[in-house]
């Protein structure tokens, strides 16, 4: 790949979805998962080849619509799946930042802004459910979103086709390590972040803001201290002893960011969810993730992370 190439840092999260077979009483039939990850390769085959009208899905809660973009399916049950999404009724005056010229609105309220959201799935032979890497886009589609849309698509293919079973897809998270764990395999730590109640911060900065629409928590950043590249061990585990007493605990969560064997990482004590950043090739002009580049780190890290285990 050319050097000039803009790279950017994509937050993923892993999680395990499942593929459920529903049964009437009547039905002694085995659960066979190649089975059903060959009615799962159908419905994709299935959706991608409707026309985009009739392959979008319009949330009007969020005013975007949604689509299965295109899928590569490696066969044994691994996919590399791509979505986008479109939010509309979302006009602005726009305006060139360099020159600062008004531009006016150029969007219809029809009009938006496609965004690509990537997800990789793969299969361990043996198992009854699929590691699911999803790429975390704040303007793109979120795993909720997505099951949503393949289970309403599971619908029309059950009306559509001579597949007599019908499916339902659920999903879990992946949990990371436990908090203390995670934070011993830290090779550098740049943020430590504690939420408490602002009720709990008695400090003339507080009294002095006086002010009623303060948010009721409160967000702490601590630096780390000078020459130093992680934060006292110590000094986390108590943070994080308080933040686990619900009785006199005074923080809310505890937040760490900073690097390990695999990069950079992000963990908290309110939801230990798996969590990687890829450093992923991105596109000249839209600067999106550049899908193959993407798909392509994603294996490597998933590949890595089973041979340390």
């Amino acid at each position: 790949m050319s050097s000039q190439e803009p790279k950017k840092n994509v937050p993923i999260y892993f999680y395990y979805l499942t593929i459920s077979k529903q049964k009437d009483s009547n039905d002694s039939s085995a659960y066979d998962i190649q089975k059903i990850l060959d009615s799962f390769s159908r419905l994709l085959s299935y959706v991608t080849a409707k026309n985009l009208t009739d392959r979008k899905k319009d949330i009007k809660t969020s005013e975007k619509v949604v689509w299965l973009d295109s899928y590569e399916d490696l066969k044994n049950g691994n996919y590399n799946i791509i979505f986008k999404s479109a939010k509309y009724n979302h006009v602005r005056n726009e305006i060139d930042t360099e020159t600062m010229t008004e531009l006016g609105t150029r969007k219809r309220k029809q009009d938006g802004d496609e965004e690509k959201t990537h997800l990789c799935i793969r299969y361990n032979a043996g198992e009854y459910r699929l590691l699911t890497v999803h790429e975390s886009n704040h303007y793109g589609v979120t795993l909720n979103c997505i099951v949503d849309y393949l289970n309403t698509q599971f619908v029309s293919y059950n009306e559509d086709t001579d597949d007599k079973y019908h499916y339902s897809i659920s999903y879990e998270i992946m949990p990371g390590e436990d908090f203390l764990s995670s934070i011993k395999k830290a090779k550098t730590m740049s943020i430590l972040k504690l939420v408490v109640s602002k009720e709990d911060i008695k400090d003339d900065f507080m009294m002095f803001a006086g002010r009623n629409d303060i948010a009721d928590e409160v967000e702490i950043c601590l630096k780390r201290p000078k020459g130093a590249k992680k934060f006292p061990e110590n000094l986390i585990k108590a943070y994080f002893d308080n933040s686990q007493n619900k009785v006199t605990g005074k923080i809310k969560k505890v937040t760490i960011k900073g690097t390990n064997s695999f990069g950079q990482f992000e963990v908290d004590t309110e939801l230990m969810k798996m969590k990687h950043y890829l450093s992923v090739s991105a596109e000249m002009v839209t600067n999106e993730v550049n899908s193959s580049d993407f798909f392509e780190k994603a294996q490597e890290f998933i590949e890595e992370t089973r041979d340390k285990q």
